[in-house]
């Protein structure tokens, strides 16, 4: 009784183990995009991790290992991507706005990041605005920022001033969600300042300040709604909250309806209406629809009409969560989606596409289900589905455990001896995945349903299948090795055993062998019946073995021949078995030997072109006849090439009377007879020195752009292109250059520089060589063009109204270089008066200086300074702000009474520098001034700040004067701007 084991494909157990689910992880899965600022650049973390040992690597969208730009883009050791901050002329999309993906690979396998899109904004002029409002008393007001699209989404209203002070929400002021402000309950008063929106750039950091806008109110007058603040459409994701605006002005104040999909809308729990509109709290994608907001009184109606957007967010699930399969097994994976329809839906193994193949197939409306078939060690890892919609993405991902399922053997049948006519079963369990096909042979005869055999077969609750072997009534022939034979796609494994019926011992009858010299031969005595006392192994009356390369097996009768050799081994071979003491039975079996040809080794010498070959292919033994052939590259050797084949008996040769490269290959000279086919194979190589197809040249390469240094060569074999670099213009000394992902040799062997730099000017050589002749090389010079760069110039600058003004920009790159000025999106020309420009080099560099004289208040905005040259264009953007006194406030009689007078004033333009305070002078209509006691007031911000723009005088001697006209004048920062003065007359009675 023995066990055989014969595996198909080596076993490995548990190749990902449980723990190989947990090295693998992502640190941020919700990253789907980064922004930021040219002139701050940005970090960015690789979302995939996993347990060291760990690979990380950056990707863009297109699969394309990403490679370092000396101070434009590094990966760093610990997979964290960043971007330099740039000049606008360095932009360049494939790095600063593309999309992105990153992969940490452990050796369980392998996953990829969601696709996160990089993007710069560069700095651009932009100016915020808010509008004059009008309202009525008591009712409402509403002031917008108004913010230019194109810069929209990257501006916040940080604040809201009501002339120099910062509004804070409350009781009667509220700053919406969308940085609206609103005025509740309006009086009179609130329509003696100036409002304005303060904004902030989230990237760039930068402030702007709106102009001021004034609030007019009137009287409350009957009238019709008019709608103040309303939407046309509103996005959201689910879970959050979100804010319906809807507001009108109108007297009697109106009432508000709300309506969704035309039907009245239950306002209650999540919906509550408030002073701004609807708010809805933690909105669901049920949520979404019409929404109508009716205003009504009794002079009329309005109508906001907007639609609400919820989603959910995007979200991927792969079931089942845990994979454990086996190799040869199938394996299903399905996808779900949540969040959008009409998705893109891919399948990855390992951070590589997935695509339907001979053992892959995906099917579904979405491509959801992913079903691979037969599977193979290198099969397993992480799978992970990834759906895309628009520039959103998400994944998920399972990890695929195989494990060894070749099959094994748990338990089985043993040796036995029976009667004639008792009956006999036989057990095979068998364990494996997928699950084993078991089949039985006796004595190497397969054993079928039907006749004294029945065959039966089940699966346990455990997953192993059984199978009986069942004989009713056993008989004498019955007798033999039984052998059961489990198979499935991951390997085969063998069980045998004897099992002997009682009777006459017999040996069944043998065919004649025929073996093949120098392989091994096996010859099988089956014997049945039992007892039997020996079996015995003869050839011409001598007891074998009798040399070493015999073995005979006396157990089960089997005698092995190693290694055959005609001379010794052909010839008749007898089994003996002593059945009785002193009785044997005996059968013969010849055995024929036949010798397959051998070919004397052959190689093809070094050869030229144009010379002539003759190669004989001898078959120094074998049984004849013997038929040759020849074959180039695998097949037929064409008649075009001009070879020719001479035959004679044993030998053929090959000839060629004029080598060209058409007949380099590999030639194979194949021997057939009756015992087998023999070939040898030998490669012709003709070789070619190597030469230029074509030569390096000079030329340029313009920074941050690619270029390719032209070199190609043929000759045979193909010749190896190798380029060195000398940097800079002195005399050459060349050095390797270290390819990379930016420096790469091509296919032809040409040079791609990716993205050029200045360091990357100076010499190159191009060295061609393949072993045959003299290498060959040549040698360029690549002039780097720098693109005109803006490398200094004032974000920000201040001036003061009425004196000179001069702003300069630093340039460098290619001369010449061109410098224009631009006023907002006007040019500056000679032509224009009080603007003057100069330049003038200094090194490398170029300088340009505007010089305003006299500045004035409409100078203050952005100018732009643009540099250019033959290479490309940069700018600079600078705010100027012009400082002046500020304009007179206007002034208003609140009170006279007989010993105190309240002035009330409304602040006017404040001339681009805070309000400090504010001077009250006054004086008798006959006289240079008033009263020592009463002739000059200071209203300091403490007293009469903006946010108090009143005073009250005290009259000590009142009927002294009758007419005093009152001066009011405003002061900016002290000891840089004058004051500003206006003159109002007033009547004081006197008592």
């Amino acid at each position: 009784m023995w066990i055989l084991a014969l595996s198909l494909f080596q076993s490995f157990a548990n190749v990902f183990s449980e723990e190989a689910h947990s090295s693998l992880y992502f640190v941020n899965a919700s990253l789907q995009e980064v922004v930021f600022a040219s002139t701050s650049g940005t970090l960015v973390p690789c979302p995939a991790a996993g347990i060291p040992p760990v690979t990380l690597r950056w990707y863009l969208a297109t699969g394309e290992e990403i490679y370092d730009v000396p101070g434009i883009r590094h990966v760093h050791p610990n997979g964290t991507l960043q971007i330099f901050p740039f000049p606008p002329s360095s932009f360049s999309t494939l790095i600063h706005d593309n999309t992105y993906y990153c992969t940490a690979e452990t050796p369980s396998g392998k996953i990829r990041s969601q696709d996160v899109h990089i993007k710069a904004v560069l700095r651009e002029p932009y100016t915020v605005r808010v509008e004059d409002q009008k309202t009525m008393r008591g009712n409402v007001a509403v002031f917008k920022c108004i913010i230019p699209s194109s810069v929209e989404a990257y501006i916040t209203v940080v604040s809201w001033e009501k002339d120099t002070v910062s509004l804070v929400s409350g009781s009667r002021f509220l700053i919406t969600s969308t940085g609206a402000l609103y005025i509740k309950d309006v009086q009179n008063e609130d329509g003696l300042y100036n409002y304005r929106c303060i904004t902030r750039h989230r990237y760039t950091g930068e402030t702007r300040q709106s102009n001021s806008a004034r609030l007019f109110v009137s009287d409350p007058a009957n009238s019709a709604p008019s709608i103040l603040d309303g939407f046309d459409h509103r996005k959201a994701m689910a879970g959050q909250r979100v804010e319906l605006p809807c507001k009108a002005l109108g007297h009697p104040e109106p009432d508000y309806r709300w309506l969704k999909d035309n039907m009245p809308l239950e306002l209650s729990g999540r919906f509550q209406k408030t002073v701004t509109g609807l708010l809805i709290e933690n909105t669901r994608p049920s949520d979404s629809g019409s929404y109508v907001c009716e205003v009504s009184n009794r002079y009329g109606t309005a109508k906001v009409i907007g639609r609400l957007y919820v989603k959910q967010p995007l979200k991927a699930t792969i079931s089942p969560r845990k994979v454990k399969s086996s190799v040869g097994s199938q394996v299903s994976l399905s996808c779900s989606v949540t969040g959008t329809e009409d998705q893109e839906l891919s399948w990855y193994r390992n951070g590589e596409i997935l695509n339907p193949g001979k053992n892959v197939r995906i099917t579904g409306i979405n491509h959801e289900n992913l079903i691979m078939d037969h599977m193979v060690k290198s099969d397993g890892g992480a799978y992970q589905c990834f759906v895309r919609k628009d520039k959103l993405s998400a994944q998920d991902y399972v990890q695929v455990v195989l494990e060894d399922g070749t099959p094994k053997i748990i338990s089985a049948f043993s040796e036995k001896v029976v009667s004639p006519a008792e009956p006999v079963s036989l057990m095979c369990s068998v364990k494996g995945t997928p699950l084993p096909t078991i089949t039985w042979t006796l004595d190497d005869d397969p054993i079928l349903k039907g006749g004294g055999h029945r065959i039966s077969q089940m699966i346990t609750s455990e997953g192993n299948v059984v199978s009986y072997l069942n004989i009713s009534s056993s008989q004498v022939r019955d007798g033999g090795v039984y052998r059961c034979t489990a198979n499935n796609s991951a390997g085969v494994v063998l069980y045998q055993a004897r099992i002997n019926v009682r009777g006459p011992a017999s040996i069944r009858p043998m065919k004649n062998i025929t073996a093949i010299a120098g392989r091994d031969t096996y010859i099988h005595c089956r014997v049945i019946g039992y007892p039997y006392y020996s079996i015995k192994w003869y050839k011409n009356s001598n007891l074998l073995p009798f040399n070493h390369r015999q073995v005979a097996f006396e157990n089960n009768g089997t005698l092995k021949l190693s290694d055959v050799q005609k001379e010794v081994d052909e010839g008749e071979y007898t089994c003996n078995v002593l059945v009785q003491p002193q009785l044997s039975t005996s059968q013969s079996v010849h055995v024929t030997v036949k010798v397959p040809p051998f070919i004397q080794p052959f190689e093809f010498p070094r050869f030229s072109i144009g010379q002539r070959v003759f190669i004989p292919c001898v078959v120094v033994s074998g049984d004849l006849p013997i038929t040759i052939t020849w074959q180039k590259d695998g097949r037929p050797i064409p008649a075009s090439l001009g070879v020719t084949i001479d035959n004679i008996d044993f030998t053929s040769s090959l000839r060629i009377s004029n080598l060209s490269l058409m007949h380099n290959g590999n030639y194979t000279c194949i021997a057939r007879n009756e015992a087998a086919a023999v070939e040898h194979q030998s490669q012709l190589i003709v070789r070619v020195p190597p030469k230029f197809v074509v030569q390096p040249r000079d030329q340029d390469g313009i920074y941050g752009k690619a270029v390719i240094l032209n070199c190609s060569a043929e000759g045979y074999p193909v010749p190896t292109i190798v380029w060195k670099f000398s940097k800079g213009a002195g005399v050459p000394q060349f050095q390797p250059i270290a390819l990379n992902g930016r420096i790469q040799v091509l296919s032809n062997g040409s040079l791609l520089i990716k993205h050029v730099v200045e360091e990357d000017s100076g010499y190159y050589l191009c060295k061609v060589s393949n072993d045959v002749g003299a290498d060959v090389s040549k040698s360029m010079y690549l002039t780097v063009k720098i693109p005109a760069m803006i490398t200094s110039y004032p974000n920000t600058t201040l001036a003061t109204q009425g004196q000179k003004k001069e702003m300069s920009c630093t340039a460098h790159g290619e001369k010449p270089i061109i410098v224009r000025w631009e006023k907002e999106d006007r040019v500056i020309n000679p032509e224009m008066a009080r603007y003057l420009v100069s330049t003038k080099e200094a090194g490398e560099e170029v300088i340009s200086t505007l010089q305003i004289l006299p500045t004035v208040r409409e100078d203050s905005g952005f100018f732009s300074c643009h540099a250019i040259n033959s290479y490309g264009e940069d700018r600079g953007i600078i705010q100027l702000t012009v400082q002046e006194p500020p304009d007179p406030p206007e002034i208003e009689i609140k009170d006279v009474k007989a010993r105190t007078i309240t002035l009330r004033w409304t602040m006017g333009f404040d001339g681009n520098s805070p309000i400090t305070g504010y001077d009250i002078e006054c004086k008798n209509k006959s006289a240079s001034a008033c009263p020592p006691r009463t002739g000059l007031a200071r209203a300091s911000p403490a007293t009469s700040s903006p946010s108090r723009p009143t005073r009250q005088l005290l009259t000590v001697h009142p009927r002294k004067f009758t007419w005093s006209p009152y001066r009011l004048g405003a002061s900016g920062s002290p000891g840089r701007l004058p004051r500003n003065t206006c003159k109002t007359v007033l009547s004081v009675a006197t008592r």
